[in-house]
């Protein structure tokens, strides 16, 4: 029985809010964990990002693993949640292959070309360490060596385009430039050193940054602003032009609420931009609808997100295209590892005796050099057999190669792992 395909079960921007995958999000690390004890599966590697959450897996049997991904990650969403299990998009195969190296160019973001998937996709294998698997591994890979090509290869690439810079952009159009400007950053998760960059090149050189968890003066020290405590957080939003919110983690009450906004700052002060780049939502209902505030959250950058110059799209999808030939050509000529294997190991046996026997027959160089010559000589042998098995496995036509082994040498080739 053939090994089932890699897949990706998930939903991404394109199909949810961004409350939504939040709420994924959260339910992120019980997933995983519960995901350890299923024998349906034998490895993964969670995606999560404020632009997706794909879990991409494999294991013995297709369906069984795929409905014990659903199944588990519907057992641990909130039941008010439970429902996005059944809108979850799955690749498979050739698919997913295609989906993730997409992915990884950038092609599939919220903002096409957006320069911090390729991290994010490097830091997801990382984090899924002894919970992947070797063909696991390989697909990630090669999405990262796609990923790295649409950068630096093509216009995509170097536009170096964000989620962040979009927001800083749009917070420009509608209210002043940034130049000049007193900007409080909240939290010091995934975006902020983005947004860092970002405000430095616009000219802002009053920054302040907030950490609920007590990252702020470490941050502070790294990226040339200052650290806000919390006794100097009604502060520091009462002197603040603008507000950007990117803690990177889920809380069930957010950072910036209107109890907050109203104790610092009053019906005299000048509108508040604020710009929401937490995946989680980090500014509350009520305070969104303060008549001082401007929120502009994750879902109206998407909205507002520029489309990407056609020629940089097509030059990136064809890297995409030609990042996937390979790795399917590499792929299905490993089908044929077990069987060359098999036949290598078969004809070692009979070397092996036949040098033994030459060591106890000659001397030492003699038979030194009668093994070596046994070993050259299969070598010579086996390399057309070992490579027809490759070509014969990208055909789709291994099972008669082993059947061939079989009949012919009575070789029996396992099932490929």
């Amino acid at each position: 029985m053939s090994r089932m395909p890699i897949a990706a079960l998930g939903l991404s921007h394109h199909l949810v809010s961004s409350e939504e995958l939040a709420a994924l999000s959260s339910a992120g690390p019980g997933a995983v964990a519960a995901l350890r004890t299923r024998p349906e599966i034998s490895g993964f590697v969670l995606l999560s990002t404020c632009n997706r959450f794909e879990l991409y897996f494999d294991g013995p049997l297709f369906h069984p693993a795929v409905e014990a991904v659903v199944s588990t990650l519907r057992s641990v969403l909130d039941p008010d949640r439970q429902y996005l299990t059944d809108e979850f998009e799955l690749h498979a195969g050739q698919m997913s292959v295609q989906h993730l190296l997409e992915v990884a160019a950038g092609l599939d973001a919220m903002v096409v070309g957006e320069a911090e998937i390729l991290g994010q996709v490097r830091d997801a294998l990382a984090a899924a360490d002894t919970d992947t698997t070797a063909g696991l591994r390989r697909l990630f890979h090669a999405a990262l060596t796609t990923g790295k090509a649409v950068k630096t290869d093509t216009d995509l690439g170097a536009a170096g385009r964000s989620v962040a810079d979009v927001g800083l952009s749009l917070v420009e159009q509608r209210h002043f430039a940034l130049a000049g400007r007193r900007v409080l950053i909240v939290g010091t998760g995934s975006y902020a050193r983005v947004v860092s960059a970002g405000l430095h090149r616009a000219g802002c050189t009053q920054i302040a940054v907030y950490s609920r968890s007590g990252r702020a003066e470490r941050f502070a020290a790294s990226h040339a602003m200052e650290a806000v405590s919390s006794d100097g957080l009604i502060a520091a939003v009462g002197e603040a032009d603008v507000v950007i919110t990117c803690s990177g983690h889920s809380h069930s009450n957010p950072i910036i609420n209107a109890e907050l906004i109203e104790r610092a700052r009053d019906s005299s002060s000048p509108l508040l931009p604020i710009l929401d780049l937490s995946l989680s939502g980090d500014v509350s209902t009520d305070a969104a609808d303060l008549l001082g505030v401007d929120l502009i959250d994750l879902d109206e950058i998407g909205a507002h997100a520029p489309a990407e110059a056609s020629a940089a799209v097509l030059a990136a999808r064809d890297l995409v295209a030609r990042g996937v030939d390979t790795y399917l050509h590499l792929e299905s000529g490993r089908a044929a590892t077990p069987a060359v294997t098999a036949m290598r190991s078969h004809v070692s046996q009979f070397i092996e005796r036949e040098i033994e026997a030459a060591t106890r027959r000659y001397d030492a160089a003699t038979a030194a050099a009668v093994a070596r010559s046994l070993r050259r000589v299969s070598n010579a042998l086996l390399h057309t057999p070992s490579l027809r098995a490759a070509e014969l496995a990208r055909a789709g036509g291994l099972d008669d190669y082993q059947h061939a082994l079989h009949t012919l040498f009575g070789i029996d080739v396992e099932a490929h792992p």
